[in-house]
């Protein structure tokens, strides 16, 4: 694989084989041409070595053209004349990355285009996430994540949505289980609307009526019939959060109802039938709750026809600075103020293993936002996540952030190749990167 696309523009026939062959030498695929005319016949190209004086061109005047056909390159300008303030000035204000005059070193060249080079990959990689966040923000509402967990989490998404069998949600508390719930009927063919009900937050006898509903004189203080919440969302989504802490004389119920789809109000004597999908969540074991006999084994069942396991913050911390990214973006929004974070308290926030999951960090960012000017700092940051970070770093030789957080991006690099079979591409793909992005780490970290 090529570091990168090199096109030499330049009237000097020795100049352009001299350059070609040392570029080559050096992993660059190289193209020439000796007028300026010709530019267009090439494509993808990184850099541009663009001689100031061509046959039908000034080099200097060409710069912003040379931009344009070559969004991402970067423009090096080489001349054998000697380097003035003026001119260097004009090139670098019509965007060159540098000026070189001639006779130059081939190292110092070399220097000048890796570092050229370096740049071009950053605006490539930032516009991959750009694009790459877009898609899944239009996609898969708000959910944020760019790790090989959360591709397989939306990817499941994807391939149940359509259908309109049970969806049984794995996970901690705070990992984003309802958010799922809602990009599954979102990107669904249900018209009807979304409706959440917590089983665990709506005493036990109180649950009953509002999932069935009930009719006048039910029971004390029915003076009106009101539809319960299943026969609210005919023909879309009802979410059971925390199905697990379902009283088990109701779940009788529930799974009399997930045969046939008919209810029948408390207190009622007719049967409606409704058109309505049941998702399911739990961060209880259910298997366990089923063998201990709190929860009914051909209920699991009935709910569990596919199983989504979303997985918590601390498997997926590469998604970790997305998520502050998107949280602080929502802050900009409801404060109408502008809201950055230092790179030692992103460090901080991965050296951290969140047990209360993305909640948390939601929580954390908005804490810190509070207490900051703006910017959010290591000192901004509540107590337990310096004291945590302080910790990470006792416990080890280095007390410096950077060399920790490298060895932990440098040990999922390790373990990516590993599951691969040191195929570079597919680790990429299993880290959620850019092949080039993976390709500088391991370079960055020497890697074998």
């Amino acid at each position: 694989m090529s570091e990168g696309s090199i096109l030499i523009i330049d009237d000097e026939k020795n100049i352009r084989n001299v350059l070609k062959t040392f570029l080559e030498k050096n992993g660059y695929e190289v193209c020439v041409t000796d007028k300026f005319k010709n530019i267009s016949k090439f494509k993808n190209i990184d850099i541009i070595l663009l001689d100031v004086r061509l046959p039908d061109a000034n080099g200097i005047d060409s710069i912003q053209k040379v931009k344009y056909l070559f969004p991402y390159g970067e423009v090096i300008i080489i001349t054998a004349y000697e380097k003035d303030a003026q001119s260097a000035v004009k090139a670098m204000k019509n965007g060159a990355f540098d000026y070189l005059v001639k006779p130059f070193k081939l190292d110092e060249m070399l220097l000048v285009i890796n570092n050229a080079m370096e740049k071009v990959n950053l605006k490539k990689e930032n516009e991959e996430l750009k694009t790459t966040i877009n898609s899944i923000k239009n996609g898969f509402c708000d959910m944020v994540g760019l790790s090989n967990e959360m591709q397989n989490v939306y990817e499941q998404i994807k391939r149940v949505a359509s259908s309109n069998i049970a969806v049984l949600i794995e996970g901690e508390s705070g990992t984003g289980k309802e958010l799922c719930a809602k990009t599954i009927h979102k990107i669904s063919k249900r018209i009807g609307k979304f409706i959440a009900i917590n089983c665990a937050a709506i005493p036990d006898n109180l649950l009953e009526s509002e999932l069935f509903g009930y009719e006048k004189g039910a029971f004390s203080g029915a003076v009106s019939p009101k539809k319960g919440l299943l026969e609210e969302a005919d023909k879309g989504s009802v979410f059971l959060d925390e199905i697990g802490d379902m009283p088990i004389e109701l779940q009788a119920k529930m799974l009399r109802f997930l045969e046939d789809f008919e209810l029948r109000r408390l207190g009622g004597n007719k049967t409606k039938k409704v058109d309505v999908r049941i998702i399911a969540a739990t961060n209880k074991n259910l298997t366990e709750a089923v063998k201990e006999g709190k929860f009914r084994e051909d209920l699991f069942y009935r709910l569990s026809g596919f199983i989504i396991k979303i997985p918590p913050l601390r498997k997926r911390k590469e998604d970790i600075p997305l998520l502050v990214k998107h949280i602080l973006s929502e802050i900009e929004k409801r404060e109408a103020k502008k809201y950055t974070i230092t790179s030692q308290a992103l460090k901080a926030l991965l050296l951290y293993d969140f047990p209360g999951n993305v909640r948390e960090l939601n929580n954390i960012i908005n804490q810190a936002a509070i207490m900051s000017n703006g910017t959010i700092s290591y000192e901004t940051l509540p107590k337990h996540i310096t004291e945590s970070a302080n910790g990470a770093f006792s416990s080890i030789k280095s007390h410096n952030l950077d060399d920790l957080v490298g060895n932990y991006e440098k040990n999922l690099i390790l373990e990516a190749l590993k599951k691969t079979n040191g195929v570079k591409i597919k680790a990429a793909e299993y880290l959620g990167v850019s092949f080039r992005s993976l390709r500088y780490k391991i370079k960055k970290y020497n890697i074998d």
